[in-house]
């Protein structure tokens, strides 16, 4: 739900000159994330994944929609447009060798997540939430739902539904005070549960 520290917080689309401290944010949000840590288990292998990904997402998702930050990047939010919903081929051809370099040997597990994710996308045109994240330091002071809010301000100013998937189970009670709610529920094998969540225009 909304609250007076969440308004009281300023977001803005984050500029290539922010790209360090978005990576950085968001590599640290994700360290304990489950389906990060089912694919690469080793903790200091996944900080390097994760800071390696996170450059890639950065670089492909400020020209696919926008990514939506905090003032210092206490929390951020990575948006793909409608339109840009879904990987287009040269984007996948594009970074098949960065993301081969940043999981190494890890990188058949988030290929199947990746598939899965793909393969649950809604068929329909939304701002989809990519990524969201609240580095650990800011947690519980409104940031990330301001940084949420934010996003939703463009789906909602073009009269779009929103998506977004989390394979924390804890996250569901935010997204839901968001306006969110499941649509679809996926298994990865031997890995973790996804949750597909949609909000309607509001």
């Amino acid at each position: 739900m909304s609250d007076h520290r969440e308004q009281a917080i300023p977001c803005r689309p984050a500029t290539r000159a922010d790209r360090a401290s978005v990576v950085a944010a968001l590599a640290e949000a994700f360290q304990h994330e489950p389906a990060f840590s089912w694919i690469v288990p080793d903790p200091a292998a996944r900080r390097r994944a994760l800071q390696r990904t996170f450059r890639i997402v950065f670089d492909e998702d400020i020209k696919a929609g926008c990514l939506m930050m905090t003032p210092d990047a206490e929390a951020v939010t990575a948006w793909r447009s409608p339109a840009q919903m879904r990987e287009g081929t040269w984007e996948a051809i594009r970074t098949r060798l960065p993301f081969l370099l940043a999981f190494g040997p890890a990188i058949g597990r988030a290929a199947e997540v990746a598939a899965l994710i793909k393969a649950n996308l809604p068929p329909e045109g939304c701002w989809y939430l990519h990524y969201a994240g609240c580095h650990s330091h800011h947690r519980g002071k409104g940031y990330g739902g301001a940084a949420i809010r934010a996003g939703l301000a463009l789906a909602d100013a073009q009269g779009t539904a929103a998506w977004l998937e989390t394979a924390d189970e804890g996250n569901l009670a935010i997204y839901r005070a968001l306006g969110f709610a499941v649509e679809r529920e996926w298994q990865v094998p031997g890995g973790p549960k996804f949750w597909g969540m949609l909000r309607p225009s509001q």
